[in-house]
């Protein structure tokens, strides 16, 4: 979800040699003057190309990664990627644009949270994901073929889920979800990718009606426009004010926040570190913004996460 494209500029900045190339990119990683994220180097090494990109805030290391082809589409050799925490993200080894081998992930605090192997682009073998406390949180196990099954279970420790896969990414067959009391939570069952059938119950096993089932990710209650208006009026007073402090340029400051089961907002945590309070007034202005619709998943509220990334313009006041 990204509701937010404010206050529109030109930052020129492209520079560009026989076997180099310097630019920026967004924060979806793709070439962009307005809007940057990354300051993006690659560089032609023997016969490969050899990435490497940043963040312009904290100016860390974001990704180091090889190509076989100078438009950087097929990915080949290690790549690595970092948190803005200087933590590693991800990192494993690409084939001709398919991961092969041992594929490790960290969270933002540099805990291990997933180890998988792949060969030519598909599981297999024993997939584990976990808790930041150490729990399991998955287990999967694939053929290579794209068949699999998949154990999950809260951070406590209890049953939350069982099913099968198909083609690595396609749920197949009955999945069964699982209240922390054990009782049943939902069925669902899959043919050929698609939800066919589905049935939700609550912690004593009464069944729910049909519409209360049907999942849906959290929004702004007024909507994406209300929401929109509100951000943008709320960041034009606040680029005023750090125009004062702040160099001219563009800034694009994610900040990920969690939308909790009564739809208050909580959790902030912003990506960058420009500083003098740019990102905590950010945060404040999350913090004070309407309660959201939470989002519905087999029947009951669930907190979910977003990331929303402010980008705007500052004409600074201070030489």
């Amino acid at each position: 979800m990204k509701p937010l494209l404010l206050i529109f500029s030109v930052f020129p900045f492209f520079v560009s040699f026989a076997q180099k190339r310097q630019e920026l990119f967004d924060y979806s990683f793709k070439p962009a003057n307005f809007g940057a994220y990354y300051y993006v180097v690659t560089e032609k090494e023997d016969s490969i190309w050899h990435r490497k990109a940043y963040y312009l805030s904290p100016q860390s290391l974001a990704m180091e990664g090889w190509y076989k082809d100078d438009s950087c589409q097929i990915e080949h050799g290690l790549f690595t990627w970092f948190h803005s925490t200087l933590y590693p993200k991800s990192k494993g080894h690409y084939a001709s644009g398919k991961k092969q081998g041992v594929w490790m992930a960290w969270s933002e605090n540099g805990k291990v949270i997933d180890s998988s192997t792949y060969q030519n682009n598909k599981r297999i073998g024993v997939s584990m994901h976990w808790y930041e406390n150490g729990m399991a949180r998955d287990s999967m196990n694939f053929d290579g073929a794209g068949n699999g099954v998949q154990v999950s279970w809260y951070e406590e420790g209890v049953l939350a889920s069982a099913g099968f896969w198909m083609q690595d990414t396609i749920k197949k067959g009955r999945w069964k979800y699982y209240h922390k009391n054990g009782a049943i939570m939902a069925t669902e069952d899959y043919r050929n990718g698609k939800l066919i059938a589905s049935a939700c119950y609550d912690e004593n096993s009464v069944k729910l009606d049909s519409l209360a089932c049907i999942e849906k990710e959290a929004e702004p209650a007024g909507g994406l426009q209300e929401w929109n208006r509100y951000i943008e009026y709320n960041l034009q007073s606040l680029i005023e004010d750090k125009a004062k402090v702040l160099r001219s340029g563009n800034y694009t400051v994610p900040i990920r926040f969690a939308v909790e089961k009564n739809g208050r907002l909580s959790s902030f945590t912003a990506f960058t570190n420009y500083g003098n309070e740019l990102e905590e007034e950010l945060i404040r202005i999350l913090k004070k913004s309407p309660r959201w619709i939470p989002a519905m998943q087999h029947g009951r509220t669930v907190k979910s996460y977003f990331t929303q990334p402010f980008i705007f313009n500052i004409q600074s006041q201070y030489q």
